[in-house]
Formats: C-alpha cells, structure tokens, sequence
C-alpha cells in the first residue's frame, strides 16, 4: 500500500523531529558566529586630538591615530572636510602653520602600517584665548580614515574630531589656582 505525502509526513517520529531542530539551530548559531566574527576581525581605525602640553597661554596639541582592531590596518590616509577644517582655524594659522600642522591630510603621508594596539601621532597646532592660536577652541573636525585590512580589504571610517584640552575635559585642573 502506497502511503501519501500527508501521511509520511506523519511518520517522522520525535527523534527525528529533535534531530532536524538540532540541526536548524547549528546552522542559525553558525552563520551568526561567522558574521559576528568577521565583523570582529579587521582593524578599527580612529583618530583622537590630544594635548601634548599645557601652559597658562597656550596648548599644543598632537593627533593621535589608533587601529584598537584585531589585525594590523595598512596604508591609512586621513581625509578632511574643506568647509569644517576652514571653520575651525584660528588668527594663527599662517600658510608656514598650515603646511606644518596639515600634513597629516595630504595623500603622501600615509602610514604603510598600523600594528592592532598600536598608535602613531603627530604635531597638530595649539589653541590660545580669544582665538589666537592655529586652532579655534572647541573646533570640531569632520575627516575620513581610509585603510585596508591586512588581508586587502577597504575600510573608510567617517569620524568627527574635537580640539579641546585631553587631559581635562572641563578645561579646569588642580595646579590652576584651585586649591
């Protein structure tokens, strides 16, 4: 006697019910895994203003880029937004300071490679009251970070950057006459 598609449906016993639910379950959990892995595995690139020094007048600045990924990041160019960098430039940005605090956007000074955990930096201006300085303060930076993972892969990181004191987010530390 034949048995009809309905009732061979019905003949599939609770083990083999578990076993197929088992199995949905294995491959749900494994392409989540894969897809959080390789989101996972790859440099993450930022940048960060930071102080260098600080004095009652003036404070000079560094940027600092970061790759806080899990495998080396290569060929790292910063590309910066025309209409924010000139908003953001103060009475002391000469065309000498330009050419000496801008540097890190031209195409020509890429950094080959970034080690994962690694950072590299460089001189970025200084702040002054009343807007003196080469930066305004508080100025704000819109760039783009564009790397490569290690195994070729592009990556571009839109990332907005703040000119402000990195050791006191306030702008007030002890030593300032506060004690």
């Amino acid at each position: 006697m034949e048995l009809t598609i309905y009732e061979t449906v019905l003949k599939i016993d609770v083990d083999t019910a578990i076993a197929i639910a088992a199995l949905v379950v294995s491959l749900v959990a494994l392409v989540t895994s894969v897809y959080f892995w390789r989101r996972q595995f790859r440099p993450i690139v930022t940048a960060a203003v930071r102080t260098a020094s600080a004095g009652p007048n003036c404070i000079a600045y560094k940027l600092e880029v970061l790759n806080s990924g899990t495998i080396p990041a290569r060929n790292i160019v910063l590309r910066v937004d025309g209409a924010t960098l000139s908003e953001a430039l103060g009475a002391d940005a000469t065309p000498e300071n330009k050419t000496r605090w801008l540097a890190c956007f031209t195409p020509e000074k890429r950094i080959t490679v970034l080690h994962n955990g690694s950072r590299v930096s460089c001189s970025f201006g200084t702040t002054q009251s009343d807007d003196r300085g080469f930066w305004k303060i508080r100025a704000q930076i819109s760039m783009r970070i564009q790397y490569e993972g290690w195994f070729g892969k592009k990556y571009v990181q839109a990332q907005t950057v703040e000119v402000v004191d990195s050791a006191s987010f306030t702008g007030y530390m002890w030593g300032d006459g506060d004690a």
